[in-house]
């Protein structure tokens, strides 16, 4: 079929092309990434420090970015009958995301600073399953993953630098933070330049489906279901103490204190430096490796890190957790990006990645009230204690899939040999 953009029937150059403009976003989404980055948000910490807010506040700033995935059925639905290319669309939701942000610092007030930071976040998460859906369409099987680690390894770097450079004016001035959320909202509309110069078609509403028709998916696929389930328990486990990171350093209830600056290099810039140095070998993993075996060794390095990191006052043994979780991140920001490209039969990615991220959302939203509403009453230790079992349960849920996922690899690679079996 020939399409309108002639660069869209000449892969190599749409692959080109791609990588160009999404190294060039990067830049852009290493500054936005430090407002929200799990354990590490600088939303969190201003709303813990500045404006004092309660926990109800504070585990709604955490599980914004879920709730966002939550609204992803329906949103994708209403993108494909706009039945413009995704490109626009993305772009479009970068430009809100930094209206919002650019709000924040308009107005002084805790409100509306939940409000903001919330409403952005939740606008943010609608881009995701266009963005993989982008990345299946413009590249290869054998290309998808050392193409993303290259873009998060330029865009971890610049959010290594911007932690250290935060940390250090919002010790000065808490009162900086607008300043952080004005160049977010800047870097939000330069990401939709680069989005709207990267070759796309239109979302294809007879494979996106009815919203809860694609959830569908979850039991019509049984092995896509069983993973689900894994993955469930591995990221509840970990959502529910990747924002009790940042109280535990912040809240003197738990002894630590730590300054600002130490709070975000410790919970951002070392998890980010590691993800920096691992996500290419991690990429390459993804792309040759069973994705079970690659989810069995990340999931026992997120275990170790939180078991450590809640087990000690030391700073020393916190970096050092988050150093092995940022090293976990890395290869776990591809597997969740682009895991469902491993499964979904041709043309199905962005159903896949819908359903993938309504359950995220689901643990993500859970994950955070139900993290501070324990620390609340009980102690770190036990909070991890119970975030650590639901990872060991995942892992050995994950064990059985390993020769069904050999079976879809090779049914798929079939599939693409020859379309008429789609």
């Amino acid at each position: 079929m020939k399409l309108e953009n002639p660069i869209l029937n000449d892969p190599a150059a749409l692959a080109q092309r791609t990588f160009f403009w999404e190294k060039i976003r990067s830049l852009f989404t290493g500054l936005i990434e430090i407002i929200w980055q799990p354990g590490a948000s600088v939303a969190l910490l201003v709303a813990i420090r500045y404006y004092g807010v309660d926990s109800e506040l504070k585990s709604l700033i955490s599980a914004s970015n879920p709730i966002g995935f939550l609204v992803t059925p329906m949103s994708l639905s209403l993108f494909a009958a706009l039945k413009r290319p995704i490109n626009e669309v993305m772009g479009v939701l970068f430009i809100v995301a930094g209206l919002c942000l650019f709000a924040i610092t308009v107005v002084d007030n805790a409100f509306w600073f939940v409000v903001g930071s919330v409403l952005a976040s939740v606008v943010m998460a609608q881009y995701v399953p266009m963005y993989t859906e982008m990345y299946s369409r413009n590249f290869t099987t054998t290309l998808r993953g050392n193409r993303i680690s290259t873009v998060f390894i330029i865009g971890g770097a610049v959010s290594i630098v911007a932690n250290l450079i935060v940390g250090e004016l919002l010790d000065y001035r808490l009162e900086m933070y607008k300043v952080v959320m004005a160049v977010g909202a800047i870097s939000c509309w330069f990401s939709a330049f680069c989005l709207m110069r990267i070759p796309s078609e239109p979302l294809n509403a007879s494979e996106v489906g009815m919203p809860w028709k694609s959830l569908s998916l979850a039991w019509k696929d049984k092995l896509f279901g069983w993973l689900l389930s894994s993955w469930m328990l591995l990221g509840f486990g970990n959502l529910m103490t990747l924002p009790l990171r940042t109280e535990y350093m912040a809240n003197p209830r738990f002894g630590v204190d730590a300054s600002n600056q130490m709070i975000l290099f410790i919970t951002g810039a070392v998890p980010l430096l590691c993800r920096l140095a691992s996500s290419r070998i991690l990429g390459k993993l993804f792309d040759r490796w069973n994705l079970v075996n690659l989810r069995i060794m990340l999931n026992v390095m997120f275990l170790f890190s939180v078991m450590a990191f809640f087990s000690t006052k030391n700073l020393w043994v916190m970096g050092l957790s988050m150093a092995l979780l940022g090293t976990a991140m890395a290869g776990g920001r591809i597997a969740w990006s682009l895991w469902v490209t491993k499964l979904a039969p041709p043309g199905q990615t962005s159903a896949y990645m819908t359903v993938h991220m309504f359950t995220t959302g689901l643990r993500g939203t859970l994950g955070p009230f139900v993290g501070f509403a324990l620390i609340e009453n009980y102690s770190a230790m036990q909070v991890s204690g119970l975030g650590s079992l639901l990872i060991i349960i995942s892992t050995l849920m994950f064990i059985p899939a390993r020769t069904h996922m050999d079976l879809r690899g090779r049914e798929l690679d079939a599939m693409a040999l020859d379309p008429r079996r789609s």
